[in-house]
């Protein structure tokens, strides 16, 4: 009935008619990848953060006919009392840098029009490894134990279901989420031993390289930091470790690319919340002038741009249109 409901307002257009006395702020959609398939690298990268090509050109088209697809820059300048938006303004934007998006994204991007943000994991760029969330996965989902004894939780964890798995990847994701560099290394590889998981590589590079991140900056798209080793800042308790992260990887990005990096994503892969004053103040600190969070909720006149809500982009068409317009609703 609930979905019968929204399905029915967002094909009668009752919602945009009402969105045109009402809206006064943008929406930023959220993406990370975008493949031509899911089945070969699912047990790498879940559905959960995975668009399929075909539906992701329906959406940009949508944002694009719709909608009306603006820039990161646009929105700032909004938010100073510099510039006007039009009608319904959305930004896409990515995080993580998986090469997907340079190979299968961009190109459908290109194709509407539509310039976006790209917020890359510094440490990974140019690198044959999955990230840390990514190898978790993978360990947790193709090992043939049925139970794990885990150091980091002094505690077992049944594996015999796949419901038993999730709860036990959730699990892995949250004690790995507040650490940094070696230590998360570490906390990974002691995991995947426990498990009796021999590290591997990805069947295929998963992250883009410098070179495509350049090609990126050339198409006229953002590209920022989005940390080193993607942990939830808000939970890095050493101040040194913190500010390596914010500042390191900009000063990284700026020195591969050779442009300034003014923009920032907080990673949110496991715990809640994903950012507060302290890491706000840190990301003032690096020098960025911008940040997204996966905080939900459309960007209103007067928000704080270091820390700028987003909202997710769901498959089902009736559900993504329903998404933007009810945040439009609350602008």
């Amino acid at each position: 009935m609930k979905n019968f409901t929204k399905r029915l307002l967002v094909n009668s257009g009752a919602m945009h008619a009402v969105m045109k006395f009402k809206a006064r702020g943008a929406v930023i959609l959220t993406y990370h990848s975008v493949r031509h398939e899911l089945e070969p690298d699912v047990d790498w990268v879940g559905p959960g953060i995975t668009h399929v090509s075909e539906v992701f050109s329906r959406q940009m088209e949508l944002v694009a006919t719709r909608f009306n697809p603006v820039t990161l820059d646009d929105i700032l300048l909004f938010l100073k009392g510099k510039k006007e938006l039009p009608g319904y303004p959305v930004l896409v934007t990515f995080d993580d840098g998986f090469l997907d998006n340079v190979e299968v994204a961009a190109p459908i991007l290109s194709r509407y029009g539509i310039r976006a943000a790209f917020y890359l994991t510094v440490g990974l760029i140019g690198s044959s490894e999955a990230p840390w969330y990514s190898r978790l996965r993978h360990g947790v989902l193709t090992t043939e134990r049925k139970s794990w004894t885990s150091s980091l939780h002094g505690r077992e964890w049944d594996l015999s279901s796949p419901a038993a798995r999730d709860a036990a990847l959730l699990a892995a994701y949250d004690a790995c989420a507040p650490m940094v560099k070696e230590a998360q290394r570490e906390a990974v590889n002691t995991i995947q031993k426990e498990l009796d998981v021999a590290p591997e590589l990805p069947p295929r590079r998963m992250m883009m390289n410098w070179e495509e991140a350049k090609s990126l900056c050339r198409a006229g798209h953002v590209v920022g930091s989005h940390t080193i080793t993607h942990p939830n800042v808000a939970y890095i308790k050493d101040s040194d470790e913190l500010r390596s992260e914010l500042g390191e990887s900009k000063r990284i990005i700026e020195e591969r690319l050779g442009e300034q990096v003014n923009h920032f994503s907080y990673p949110h892969p496991a715990l809640t919340p994903q950012w507060d004053e302290k890491t706000v103040a840190a990301t003032r600190e690096a020098g960025y002038v911008s940040a997204v969070t996966m905080t939900k909720g459309p960007v209103r006149k007067g928000a704080n741009p270091l820390a700028l809500k987003r909202i997710n982009a769901p498959r089902a068409e009736h559900e993504f249109l329903w998404n933007l317009e009810k945040a439009f609703l609350k602008s």
